[in-house]
């Protein structure tokens, strides 16, 4: 199955789907590649022996959550995937119990990125009550949700959030649209105008940052939309705290800062009918230094970028023994 062609075309689809950015978002895209292997576990395609089912599947999931750089919540979960079924094929078992088994690992993995979102709004929403003008970035599901139980917190008239329209895809009307769902006051900003939103000269006087990440590394840098760093640079001038909502399941622990690539789209992005000659250069995405950020706000709390690894280790042990090359 390593040549592309040999992927049924369901499997296309969502690669295709991921690729055009029809699916956004870190959290999307795991759960579209563990889909993905869902949809090759019940049709079983071509697979005469367990290891061979194993195998192929695992081969679809590893072609989907490379579909895009900057992904390890889809990548971890390969991995996790892997360290559940090495040895299947050595259990007394035919292949539709083993197809049910390699299901169930799937459906586990998912449940752990449910079950994740909801510990990071239940363990955290109360420690920032005080809050009542935030400034969120792009789109994060998961900052989404911290964002509405921290509105929960509060008197209607109490709460505020600012939002960017993050182009040139414009995220930020996602996010923006299920704030106001949830009756949250709610204000839509130009990208430009973060920064000076958050010193204070914006119509709001923001009290925090609070922004999701697709990818940190294990010593506490992290990868978010770009213009991220601006926004944690104008936080870190104005004695504002930056807080990183994200699940631990986001860490790359297998690279430091250094080694990170930044996915790079393509130029029409930015200017579809630009004039000949124009240079465009159009990066998704920016590294936010470790120094700037306050705390990552986690299912285990909120922690230090100095205690990520720590921390993470001790809850998903098999992250560090197993290597998914990327």
């Amino acid at each position: 199955m390593e040549n592309m062609k040999k992927f049924p075309k369901e499997i296309e689809q969502i690669k295709k789907d991921i690729v055009d950015l029809k699916i956004q978002g870190a959290t999307s895209v795991a759960i579209s590649t563990f889909e993905g292997m869902k949809i090759f576990l019940k049709n079983k395609w071509g697979n005469n022996s367990i290891k061979d089912l194993v195998n192929s599947c695992l081969e679809v999931g590893e072609y989907l959550s490379k579909a895009r750089e900057n992904e390890p919540l889809a990548r971890n979960g390969i991995t996790y995937v892997k360290e559940k079924s090495k040895n299947m094929y050595m259990e007394k078992m035919d292949i539709s119990q083993a197809q049910k088994k390699l299901m169930d690992i799937v459906n586990e993995y998912l449940d752990t990125i449910s079950t994740s979102k909801k510990e990071i709004v239940e363990k955290n929403g109360e420690q920032f009550k005080d809050f009542e003008n935030i400034l969120t970035h792009c789109h994060s599901s998961t900052a989404v949700s911290l964002i509405k139980g921290m509105a929960k917190q509060k008197q209607k008239d109490d709460f505020s959030v600012v939002c960017t329209e993050t182009r040139p895809r414009y995220q930020g009307r996602k996010t923006a649209k299920s704030l106001l769902d949830a009756r949250i006051e709610t204000t839509l900003i130009a990208d430009s105008a973060a920064e000076s939103f958050v010193i204070s000269r914006g119509s709001k006087a923001i009290d925090a940052v609070f922004i999701g990440c697709d990818q940190f590394t294990k010593d506490g840098y992290m990868v978010n939309k770009i213009g991220s760093w601006g926004i944690a640079m104008s936080a870190h001038y104005a004695g504002k705290p930056l807080y990183v909502v994200t699940p631990l399941l986001k860490m790359d622990p297998h690279i430091t800062a250094s080694d990170i690539e930044i996915e790079v789209r393509e130029d029409k992005e930015l200017w579809k009918d630009a004039p000949k000659g124009l240079d465009m250069f159009n990066p998704a995405f920016e590294i936010v230094d470790k120094s700037l950020i306050t705390g990552y706000v986690t299912e285990e709390g909120i922690l230090k970028p100095n205690e990520l690894e720590e921390i993470t280790k001790k809850k998903y042990i098999w992250l560090f023994e197993n290597n998914f090359s990327k």
